[in-house]
């Protein structure tokens, strides 16, 4: 009973990392990104943040696809509250749109 219990816990952490990465996708894709730049955002991002961080990312995004241009969004994203995420975002951006892997 009790591997059950862990088993379904893990499966629950597993779950909200895919949603936050798909949500997360998702938004930059409704800002203008492309979707292989969004994915290749999303990954990088993936390899750089929690799991926590990620899904705080996402739901910061929510107000993106308000934004008028990919610029203004791109504006918001590098004033959210989380430090390592904006230096992640920063370094996402950088290595998705050079090649350039850290």
């Amino acid at each position: 009973m009790r591997f059950a219990a862990l088993a379904f816990a893990a499966f629950l952490l597993a779950s909200c990392a895919t949603a936050a990465r798909v949500t997360l996708a998702d938004r930059f894709e409704a800002i203008g990104l492309s979707p292989k730049m969004a994915a290749c955002m999303v990954d990088d991002l993936d390899d750089r943040l929690s799991d926590e961080d990620m899904r705080d990312l996402a739901r910061y995004t929510v107000g993106l696809s308000r934004a008028d241009t990919p610029g203004k969004a791109i504006d918001q994203l590098l004033e959210f509250d989380n430090p390592r995420a904006v230096a992640a975002i920063g370094r996402a951006g950088f290595s998705c749109v050079t090649g350039f892997v850290r």
